[in-house]
Formats: structure tokens, C-alpha cells, sequence
């Protein structure tokens, strides 16, 4: 219970207005003062102490070494590169780095791009620490460019990482190879060695398994796991440790050595285990507690697996406060809490070793519910049953086989043997990911929550807390079960519950995506996909992305609580605006889409549309200008252009006019000067308070006849940040200004919002957080 005490004050220490954060505090405080026992008052009070003490602490060193103005005046620097702490993707070297400069030294996050094949092959071949002077640009990390998505800034914040360094030359570079160094070298090697493998596939996952190395295994396998609730198996990698520690103690005491020799070893193998792999937060946590219980043997003071537990969470907190914010740490320590909490009571569960297991993942699945729901925006439920099949794989066949392969490729390389073993699993891992990928594309696996206001969360949390202390006094109470899927239901279905609407244009980089959500979720429409424009590169500079544009999109689009799109209004058949199209359908559910009549002879955007339509992911529509389209009941879009069928150029962009929140809006596409002069001529009343400025504020759009025809009072511009096109054009912005337009721009503001459907409406950016 002390224990406790070090999340709540951890929380408020960064933010002192978190209500619940307060009220956690005080409900401990309460348990403790009814339970009258002093000792666990004086445990308590040490605890917050030691928390208040580590957050002054962490506030004192986490701040950067350099002001805004010397970061902005390094231009050479010197950096230690550890492979360890290195990825290589194409042409491009990334990780962290110690950077000195002006005698002073700190961590940063680097890019660096490759210049040629054969360094690209040193690079991946390197076994020690680089040291390197090169000419280098600082600047701040990136925050988050839409809503609840992955922050950048706050990951390496985390680390205690200010600064992003761009390489651009490398002057010198030398080896070291000091006794220091030796550590980092032995883990370089055991990675090179494990490549040796005549298996891709179980070599990466034993890279990511036993030795931690988070980028070895594909995202769409992880974003398959994750779809049928299965990222807890590496959430909690940690527990193939207890499973090594169990079959070490074995060989030892069947090798005559003592007890109290053999609890010796263990500690130095796991402190030995521990560096190899670079303390993982699932190694680390199993290290720790294992290491204390084995400590406590050692010395004569048995120790309990839930004080144990409770001891390692305090350290990990204690060393790094900003832990609790990450995903990875939450899953992890939440889930094996869980665990230890649950152990001693369900071996007193009367019922079959298979029934039993079911019911542990399936209160597993539920207590990781909203952790899982505030990060991925969308829970499995069919994680409850596959739970038990993968983690007896893992547990009894994987893992062991795991270690035989390494061990065996560590002593006999040469053995025939080693290609068996390969196979088998390999054989056996590509059935689990086959498996997975079949069961996260079925519509009904997942429910798409969002992210709910902190109400639903807390609703929830209340309802868990008294399901687990239900387990633990061994009631069987249908009131608490029932509270539990009220709070269940209610959290799931919170958007369709808000009375607002929303427009979202969203920072989808060089390209257009705006999302509509009308009130209550009624509807919810997006006019175009945006999408990555490609470029040429030989085999060996092509990037493999962690995340695709059109996954992305996803993301976002599900963040906002969004299950299924009625509408995709598609302007033209550009890449930047319909390059997603075919991600955004397998990942939601897509009723129609629309798009300018022609375009369908674009070659790559009748691919994809023939693939929606062969697999009736969604009805199609070409359509021309002056044709309404009713989105609700007081909602609709005016297509306006085009007015005869094109190709699906720029000019042959759908034009949309619409009115919204008190305001008339138009949406242009790429329309360029030659389609607004027709637009004009066409429509010679058409006026806006809105404009969605043409192909990203290109000089070719926007001219200052269209402008002054329109007459908008505030024009939205969604362009890549530092784009190679130099958009928006200065001019577009000039002939913006001397009209007194007002501007909100996604290249410097990131994702627009536009909140209607009260008694007032507002605008908010995700980057500026200005209103």
C-alpha cells in the first residue's frame, strides 16, 4: 500500500491541477489511517519523501546544458555513437548520442544520411563506440502535430534528450575500445552473432525478446498483436527471466552446487543479463524484483513477490518520474502487478488449469482496458481467448527454443542442427503472425474507443478497483460485474454522448485531410486521405517506415472516438490527397466514397478503387459539379466543380462549399487561377467566411481576382512543415495579409480545430494550443 503513494505524488509533481491525481493521494491516505498501523505510516511517509526528493532532483538535471542561443551557434561538435543505441533504416542513421561542445556535454537524438553503400555496410558492422567531430545543426524536438498522437519531444524528454542533431559532414572518426566500452561491445557482437541465423524471423524476435532491440520485429506484425490484444507479451517481455532463472537453478543443483551458491549465481547472472540487454523496462522490472527476492534469501530475510514487486516499482519511478507516462511502462508494471496480486488467490480456484488461465487473461484484458484504450485508442476483446494460446507457445515452446538457437549459434555455429531449429520456428512464428493478421482484420475484434474525457477513465478505474477487490475477499457479486460493463459500455460509446461537432483539418504533412463529426457522432466525413509522395531511390537507400502515412491517418482519425467514416470525398487524384485511401479502408470501416467524375482514369487511382469495390469495402461515386450531396440533416455539400469529367488533375479538383458552425466554407482542392476563373464565372455570387486555400498555397492558386471574390475572413493552408515546395508561396501569404485574412497554417501549427454546437464556437491548434 505505501507504495502506492509514489504515483499519485509523481503525477502531481508535473502537474499540480490533476484532480485525480488528488484524489488517489487522499484515498490512500484514508486506507492507511483506517488500517492504524504505524509502521505502514512511517513506510508512507518515506515514500513521499523519496518522491518529492527525486522529483527536485530530476527537475535539477533534466535541464539542457546549452541556453536556446548557444544551441543555435554549435556548429562542430563531438559525439560518441553507440551501435547499441543506433539504428540503421536505408540511407538514414538515427539514436542517441553524447554530444560535447564548448565544454559542455549532454545527450542528444541524431540523424545522420548515408552516403554510400559501403558505409552503409561499415555502419551496420561496427562492434564498439564511434567518436566523431562533425558539422552539426541543433534544434528542439518535435511535439506532437495531432491530437493524441506520439510526441516526439515528450519520448526524449523521457530520456532526458533536448536537443535533435542533424550530421551533416563527418570530419574524423575513431574507435573506443576502452575497458569502459567493453559492455556495449559484447552486446554489439551477441546482435551480429544472432544475424547469423539462417532464420530472419526468429532471429528478430530474439533480438527483441531476450536482448530488447525494440525495432527488430516488423509494425504491421506488432500492429497485428496490438489488434488482438496481444502487446502484452512484450509489454512483459521480461518473463522469459523467470522462466531462464527456473532452468539455470535446475542445471545448478542437478550440478551439485549448493542452494546458497546457486541464489549467488543467479544475482550475478541477472545483474550480468541485465547490462547485455540495456535494462528494457520489462527486463528491468523482472531483474529487479527477481534480484530483491533472491537477495532476501541470500541475506535471510525472505522477502514476499508483492513487497518485492512493490520495491522494484519505487526504484523505477524513483530513477526516471517521467516512466509512468509511457505506454510500455504502464502495460508492463500494471499487468505484473496484476499478476502477483491475483497468483496466490487463483490457486485456490476450484477449476481446470485451461478454465483458470482464461479467466486470468481475461481480467488481465480488462485491467489493461483503459491504458490500452488512452494510448491505441481501440481495445481488443479477442485478446481474453488467444491469450492463452500465444502465451503457451511463448512460454513453453518459444522461448526455450529461443534460447537453445542462441546458445547454439554462440557454441556450435557449424551444427546442421542449428537449420532445423530454424525452420521449426520460423514454421511456428509464421502461423502465430498469420493468425494475428487474420484475427485483427475481422470488423468485430476490436471496439474503437478514442479517448474519452477523464471522467469515463476514472468511471472505470472505480469499477476495476472493485472487481480486483471482489478477487481478493473471493465474492462473486453481480452488482460489481455489472457496474463493470455499464462503466465499459459508457467509456466506449463517451463521443457518441458529446453534443459538439468538429472540423479537423489535420497535419497529414505535404498533403489534405479534413475530418467533419457532427454532434452526438452522427455523422462523420473526410474530404481526402492525404498520403506520402514517394521518390526514387536505389534498393539500399529505400527507408522502411515504422508508421505509413495512411496508419497514421488511421490513428488520428480513431483518436477522435470516430468508428466508421459515412463519407470520403476525394478532390483529385493526387498522391498527397488520395495516397492513404487504401490503409485508411482497411483500417475503418468506409460507406462511400466520392470523386471528381474522370479521375477514375488516373492509373494508380483506379487500382485502388477496383480494390475497394472487388472487396466491397465501400460504394463509389464519380460525380460532377452542381450536385448536392446530404451529409445529415441540416449538413449537406454543394459540389460546385468540376463541371465536365477530367483526369484527375489539379484542375479537375471537386470544389465543395458547405455551411457549418455559423460560417460558410470552401473547400478547393488544388484548384489552380484557370479553375477559379471558371469557378468565378460560374458562380459570380459565390462568397465565403472560410476558405480552404488551393494545392497548399501554391503561387499558381489564390489568385487575388478569386480572393477578392470570395471575400473570406479566414483561410486554413495545410502544407509540410519545411517542405522541398517552399510552401505556402510569400505571395499567397502577402495577398492574405493586405486583405486582413486571418491565417492557420499546419506547417506551423499542426492540426486545426474547429469546435461548433454550443452556445459558441472556438478554434484550437495542437502546437501552439492557441485559441
Amino acid at each position: 500500500m505505501p507504495a502506492l503513494f509514489v504515483f499519485p505524488v509523481t503525477v502531481i509533481g508535473f502537474d499540480k491541477n490533476n484532480f485525480f491525481a488528488w484524489v488517489l493521494l487522499f484515498a490512500i491516505f484514508a486506507r492507511l489511517f483506517f488500517m492504524q498501523a504505524k509502521v505502514l505510516n512511517v513506510i508512507a511517509a518515506a515514500v513521499v519523501i523519496a518522491t518529492i526528493a527525486s522529483l527536485l532532483i530530476h527537475q535539477w538535471s533534466n535541464a539542457s546544458e546549452f541556453t536556446d542561443k548557444e544551441a543555435e551557434s554549435v556548429r562542430t561538435a563531438a559525439l560518441q555513437l553507440d551501435p547499441n543505441d543506433m539504428r540503421i533504416n536505408g540511407d538514414l542513421l538515427t539514436g542517441q548520442a553524447l554530444m560535447q561542445s564548448e565544454g559542455k556535454e549532454e545527450q542528444v537524438y541524431f540523424y545522420y544520411t548515408i552516403e554510400t553503400e559501403e558505409e552503409k555496410s561499415n555502419w551496420e558492422q561496427k562492434r564498439f563506440p564511434q567518436r566523431v567531430i562533425a558539422t552539426v545543426q541543433l534544434e528542439e524536438p518535435e511535439a506532437e502535430r495531432n491530437l493524441y498522437q506520439f510526441d516526439f519531444e515528450n519520448y526524449l524528454n523521457a530520456k532526458s534528450i533536448h536537443w535533435v542533431v542533424t550530421i551533416e559532414a563527418m570530419q574524423f572518426r575513431s574507435e573506443d575500445r576502452s575497458v569502459w566500452s567493453w559492455p556495449s561491445s559484447i552486446r554489439r557482437s551477441i546482435i551480429l552473432m544472432l544475424e547469423k541465423l539462417p532464420a530472419v524471423q526468429t532471429t528478430d524476435y530474439i533480438q527483441t525478446m531476450l536482448f530488447n532491440q525494440s525495432h527488430a520485429i516488423a509494425g504491421d506484425t506488432l500492429d497485428a498483436y496490438r489488434g488482438i490484444g496481444l502487446l502484452h507479451l512484450f509489454s512483459i517481455s521480461g518473463m522469459h527471466i523467470q522462466l531462464l532463472l527456473s532452468q539455470l537453478r535446475y542445471i545448478l543443483l542437478r550440478m551439485k552446487v549448493s542452494h546458497e551458491t546457486t541464489d549467488k549465481l543467479l544475482v550475478v547472472f541477472l545483474i550480468a543479463y541485465g547490462v547485455l540487454t540495456g535494462w528494457g523496462i520489462g527486463v528491468f522490472r523482472a531483474i529487479c524484483t527477481h534480484f530483491i527476492l533472491l537477495m532476501g534469501k541470500i541475506t535471510g530475510h525472505r522477502v514476499e513477490a508483492k513487497d518485492a514487486f512493490a520495491l522494484t516499482v519505487m526504484v523505477a519511478v524513483l530513477y526516471n518520474p517521467l516512466l509512468i507516462y509511457s505506454a510500455s511502462f504502464q502495460l508492463s508494471y500494471l499487468l505484473a502487478g496484476v499478476l502477483y496480486f491475483v497468483a496466490p488467490i487463483s490457486a485456490e480456484w476450484k477449476m481446470n488449469g485451461l478454465l483458470k488461465d482464461i479467466c486470468l487473461t481475461a481480467l488481465m484484458t480488462m485491467v489493461s482496458f483503459p491504458v490500452v484504450a488512452y494510448h491505441f485508442f481501440e481495445v481488443s476483446w479477442l485478446g481474453i481467448f488467444v491469450n492463452v494460446i500465444f502465451s503457451f507457445f511463448f512460454s513453453w515452446f518459444l522461448f526455450p527454443l529461443f534460447w537453445i538457437l542462441f546458445f547454439a549459434v554462440l557454441f556450435f555455429p557449424e551444427t546442421s542442427l542449428l537449420g532445423l531449429l530454424c525452420a521449426v520456428s520460423d514454421k511456428v512464428l509464421t502461423l502465430l503472425e498469420t493468425f494475428a493478421g487474420k484475427a485483427a482484420d475481422l470488423d468485430f475484434a476490436s471496439l474503437i474507443t478514442g479517448r474519452p474525457p477523464a471522467f469515463y477513465f476514472a468511471l472505470v478505474w472505480i469499477a476495476l478497483l472493485s472487481l480486483l477487490l471482489s478477487v481478493e475477499k473471493k465474492r462473486r457479486d453481480i452488482r460489481v460485474l455489472s457496474f463493470l460493463i455499464i462503466a465499459v459500455g459508457l467509456f466506449s460509446f463517451a463521443h457518441q454522448l458529446m453534443p459538439s461537432g468538429k472540423v479537423v483539418m489535420l497535419d497529414v504533412g505535404q498533403g489534405d485531410a479534413i475530418l467533419f463529426i457532427t454532434p452526438f457522432h452522427r455523422r462523420a466525413v473526410l474530404i481526402d486521405t492525404g498520403g506520402m509522395i514517394t521518390f526514387e531511390k536505389e534498393a539500399w537507400q529505400v527507408r522502411e517506415t515504422a508508421t505509413t502515412a495512411g496508419e497514421k491517418l488511421v490513428s488520428i482519425i480513431k483518436a477522435e472516438g470516430v468508428k466508421k467514416l459515412d463519407m470520403v470525398f476525394l478532390t483529385h487524384a493526387d498522391q498527397d490527397h488520395v495516397g492513404s485511401l487504401r490503409e485508411l479502408a482497411e483500417g475503418l470501416p468506409i460507406a462511400a466514397v466520392y470523386f471528381p467524375k474522370g479521375a477514375e482514369g488516373n492509373a494508380a487511382f483506379a487500382a485502388v478503387l477496383l480494390e475497394l469495390q472487388s472487396q466491397q469495402q465501400a460504394s463509389l461515386y464519380p460525380v460532377l459539379g452542381q450536385v448536392d450531396v446530404k451529409i445529415d440533416a441540416d449538413f449537406v455539400f454543394h459540389i460546385l466543380a468540376p463541371l465536365s469529367p477530367g483526369e484527375g488533375g489539379n484542375e479537375d479538383s471537386l470544389v465543395i462549399q458547405t455551411s457549418l458552425g455559423g460560417f460558410d466554407w470552401l473547400f478547393t482542392g488544388d484548384l489552380g487561377e484557370e479553375g477559379e476563373d471558371l469557378l468565378m464565372r460560374t458562380y459570380p455570387d459565390l462568397k465565403t467566411d472560410i476558405l480552404k486555400i488551393g494545392h497548399h498555397g501554391s503561387a499558381t492558386s489564390s489568385s487575388e481576382g478569386f480572393l477578392d471574390q470570395v471575400q473570406p475572413k479566414l483561410a486554413l493552408i495545410s502544407a509540410g512543415k519545411e517542405n522541398r515546395y517552399g510552401h505556402p508561396d510569400a505571395e499567397i501569404l502577402k495577398r492574405l495579409k493586405l486583405r486582413d485574412i486571418s491565417i492557420f497554417r499546419t506547417d506551423q501549427q499542426g492540426a486545426i480545430h474547429f469546435l461548433y454546437g454550443s452556445e459558441k464556437t472556438e478554434w484550437r491548434t495542437i502546437l501552439a494550443n492557441k485559441k
